[in-house]
């Protein structure tokens, strides 16, 4: 008897499946669409943002070749990416001018959906769980911090997870045997729910090549649905095989009709355009990061075996560890007995048995998804946390059928304590809202930062920093708040690792130059050192070149520390080397005469927080030690009320000289002191000139000669 897949919801005015519907939405969209505005991570600004103004631009121009952008293939990223674009434009937001405002645009097409795709899953699996475990499984996969930070961006890990979960449950509905509770389903999968399957399928496809795992994982299921109870034999055999085949192929078809429908790019140019992917996956995919990785304290090509394990452990939050261990331990303690009980000695009865019990066989088929598709990442040598990420709804749903078994097993052990069954029958009826507020207190606290968090169990993130690579260009919309608050900051270009990311969070005509080598002559003011990039041992001679002053300030989010701002040193030709007052080091000057005027460079290093308002004065002196030229100026040009330990201070001063200056030679003298009361600051390092020459305290910095007319 065939049975009608329609929503499991008995009345329609039915009020808790409502209420639960609405949770899970705000739960799955809020999050994902607030403050979109934030922070770029590297992805986004070095490669994305780029490929979606070129992919529009093919696609208003018709140049359909143009279409393929990369060997990802990312296409529906770039899709998406292209409606946040005319969305922009439609508001004016221009991308030159708008920094993270105009990201936003190219983010909301693919947040939204991301949202939307937990709601949609939902559906899908109260058709294939109890609905208090399709509910629950829906809260942990629409609040996982480490889903919620991937899926608000412009990129491929979000969206191939909804896209591949989606395509997962879809086929795991179309090949369900049973009702949800009265009526037996008919044993053929339906055809619409099989090419549903396969065009998410092809959209995975043309999001990023881990898709292509699904194409052998649908085979496989579908190979254990074509099995059906009443023709478990070997005479059975062809007839199954035909079955899988007409089901496979038609999910095969819908999918490759989905890529040869939404790519233009193989309308034109098949073989250019399927050449990049196979290049992507021989290639990039591959071979280790060519920038490195850094796993468990040391920097390393290839982080091991161990890896994605680690990741679970570290980005999944307490309630999901606590359901996967519950799944693994009460349902390999279930098999247990199943198999010892019944005398099972073959497989076909073992798969008999998964299929008896619809929520054991989605539990073996998400677990089954999960390690194989955690495998096939293993044997890759380029590994990061994100690349896991298209098993975590599935992981989410495994955690709530172990957390619901727990509970039930926890309700037994009480019940058998009479004392506490009143009790617990008062908590029970709010373990809905607990279990929200549990969720939505780490999505408040981490907002929009959600990538910084990690298992507060195990340290959190002041500890995984010291385990796993933290920092893909967050925290630079902090470092860019900062720098813009510095009246200095238009003194000279910014070093930086990850530039674009730090570039749209700066005032509009501030130079950011990579911090490399090559840069080094540029003169800049501020440096910034990335821990994403320093903890993978990379560039380590720009590293000690900017950090050769200590920090302004280190920019730390949730216990992680992701970069330091130091000042770096004004340039100059001769050396010094005097201090003042002990904490005020004039590491040496640079002079240059230009008609009738002396400039004067200084490069002075403070060496320990302190007031400022020190006054600098320059004299002058011909050989008389007469006094033909003068200049007092502010030693930070009047822009700071407070030093701070690493600023430089430095400008050219010019001292203006008579013009009809006598041939002969003149030196440069050089004092501190402090202008309320006029009270020289002491040389504390330094050969001081007898106090008869010009005074206590003052140094010869320079002299210079004029020759006879």
């Amino acid at each position: 008897m065939n049975c009608t897949l329609a929503l499991p919801v008995r009345r329609s005015a039915d009020v808790r499946f409502w209420v639960e519907l609405l949770v899970v939405s705000l739960l799955a969209l809020v999050p994902r669409l607030a403050n979109l505005a934030d922070f770029y991570t590297t992805d986004e600004a070095y490669f994305w943002q780029g490929r979606v103004a070129r992919f529009a631009a093919a696609i208003s121009m018709q140049d359909w070749a143009a279409t393929n952008q990369t060997g990802h293939p990312g296409v529906t990223t770039m899709w998406l990416g292209a409606l946040g674009s005319w969305l922009a434009a439609q508001w004016g937001v221009l991308p030159t001018a708008s920094g993270a405002t105009y990201l936003a645009f190219l983010r909301l097409p693919l947040a939204l959906a991301n949202g939307l795709a937990v709601v949609l899953g939902f559906l899908l699996l109260r058709r294939l769980l109890p609905h208090g475990t399709a509910w629950l499984a829906a809260l942990l996969w629409a609040a996982s911090p480490f889903l919620v930070a991937h899926s608000r961006l412009l990129h491929l890990d979000g969206l191939l997870t909804s896209l591949m979960t989606l395509s997962l449950l879809v086929l795991l509905v179309a090949t369900q045997h049973h009702a949800d509770d009265t009526a037996a389903c008919s044993p053929w999968p339906s055809r619409g729910w099989l090419a549903a399957s396969g065009a998410l399928a092809g959209l995975a496809l043309l999001t990023k090549a881990p898709g292509f795992l699904l194409l052998p994982f649908a085979a496989l299921v579908l190979c254990v649905a074509a099995v059906q109870p009443d023709r478990f034999t070997r005479q059975q055999l062809p007839a199954n095989l035909r079955t899988f085949l007409r089901r496979y192929l038609l999910w095969l078809a819908a999918a490759l009709a989905v890529v040869a429908v939404a790519w233009p790019a193989l309308w034109v140019a098949p073989g250019q355009a399927l050449g990049a992917v196979l290049g992507e996956i021989g290639g990039n995919a591959a071979q280790p990061h060519m920038a490195g990785n850094y796993f468990l304290g040391q920097p390393t090509a290839d982080p091991g075996p161990l890896f994605y394990l680690t990741v679970v452990s570290w980005r999944g939050d307490p309630l999901l560890l606590l359901g996967l261990c519950s799944v693994l331990v009460l349902g390999g303690l279930a098999a247990g007995r199943a198999v010892l009980s019944r005398g099972v000695r073959r497989w076909e009865t073992l798969i008999l048995l998964a299929r008896a019990n619809r929520q054991r066989l989605v539990a073996l088929v998400l677990l089954g998804y999960c390690l194989s598709f955690t495998c096939a990442l293993t044997l890759l040598p380029k590994k990061f946390d994100r690349y896991l990420l298209p098993i975590w709804p599935a992981l989410a749903i495994l955690a709530a059928i172990g957390l619901v078994a727990l509970a039930r097993r926890l309700n037994h052990m009480l019940r058998q304590r009479a004392r506490l069954v009143p009790f617990w029958a008062r908590l029970w009826p709010m373990r809905a809202v607990l279990i929200v507020v549990l969720l939505v207190a780490p999505l408040l606290r981490y907002q929009p930062y959600y990538l910084a968090y990690y298992n507060p169990l195990l340290g959190g993130g002041l500890t995984a920093q010291q385990v796993l690579l933290s920092g893909w260009g967050e925290g630079m919309d902090k470092v860019g708040l900062w720098l813009s608050q510095r009246p200095d900051l238009a003194r000279g270009p910014v070093l930086s690792w990850l530039p674009p990311t730090l570039q749209p969070f700066l005032p509009v005509g501030i130079s950011v130059y990579d911090l490399d080598l090559a840069q080094m002559n540029r003169g800049a003011n501020y440096a910034v050192v990335y821990s994403g990039v320093a903890r993978r041992d990379q560039r380590s001679v720009a590293e000690a070149y900017a950090t050769q002053t200590p920090p302004l300030v280190t920019i730390r989010i949730f216990g992680i520390t992701y970069a330091t701002i130091h000042q770096l040193p004004r340039p100059y030709t001769t050396d010094i080397g005097a201090d003042f007052n002990v904490t005020l080091h004039l590491r040496g000057i640079s002079q240059e005469l230009r008609d009738h005027t002396l400039v004067i460079t200084p490069s002075w290093d403070v060496r320990a927080d302190q007031p400022g308002g020190v006054t600098s004065f320059y004299h002058v002196l011909n050989e008389q030690n007469e006094r033909v030229g003068q200049l007092d100026v502010p030693l930070d040009g009047g822009l700071f009320a407070t030093w701070q330990q690493g600023q430089q201070f430095g400008e050219a001063l010019p001292i203006a000289l008579p013009p009809e200056l006598p041939a002969g030679t003149y030196r440069v003298t050089m004092g501190l002191y402090t202008p309320g009361d006029g009270q020289r600051l002491p040389l504390t390092r330094g050969q001081a000139l007898p106090a008869a020459v010009n005074g206590p305290d003052v140094i010869e910095i320079a002299r210079f000669t004029v020759g006879p007319r």
